[in-house]
């Protein structure tokens, strides 16, 4: 029943996916350009899909109950798309840091939960270890954020590629079913 009433608006999802994979390939050819420009690119991505996703909201609110959630996601994310534009060399400098604090502290839990997990007796020091590697790959992005940053790049493109994908042949799909 619900993919039927998605169905009316397969368009909106098709165009989200193929606006992720414009994205993942914009990522993709990053290399070239300055990460600046992939920020802005990100921005730019963000605020296209919250808006698609404001609009496929607006679209199901009379036939779905959870319609608000579309409607926060594509808020949070033309919100998120807007505040990059405003500083992208400030959000640049945000996310490296972030994702070097993040695998730093995930590392020191990782590790000690390897030095007093017995849930995991067989396996814990790779618990252990990967806590370990964890930690070396945070210093490391703190040492070396631009290198990171080209590293993340890529990631970030591979994510947007499969989010795009999925997006695409669920709209695909969606068209099928009307």
């Amino acid at each position: 029943m619900t993919e039927k009433k998605l169905a009316k608006h397969w368009w909106a999802i098709l165009i989200r996916g193929i606006v992720a994979v414009l994205f993942a390939f914009l990522a993709f050819l990053a290399t070239g350009f300055t990460l600046k420009l992939l920020i802005i690119f990100l921005g730019i991505y963000l605020i296209l899909d919250g808006f698609f996703a404001i609009i496929a909201s607006f679209m199901t609110a009379k036939n779905h109950r959870n319609w608000w959630l579309l409607l926060l996601e594509g808020i949070i994310s033309a919100l998120a798309g807007i505040f990059i534009l405003a500083l992208p060399g400030i959000t640049l400098l945000i996310l490296v840091y972030l994702v070097a604090i993040w695998a730093v502290i995930t590392g020191i839990f990782e590790f000690l939960a390897g030095i007093m997990a017995t849930w995991a007796a067989p396996g814990k020091i790779f618990i252990g270890i990967a806590g370990v590697i964890s930690v070396i790959l945070g210093i490391v992005i703190f040492i070396y954020p631009v290198f990171s940053l080209v590293a993340m790049t890529w990631l970030l493109g591979i994510y947007a590629l499969m989010i795009g994908l999925s997006l695409i042949f669920m709209g695909i799909r969606l068209k099928s079913l009307k």
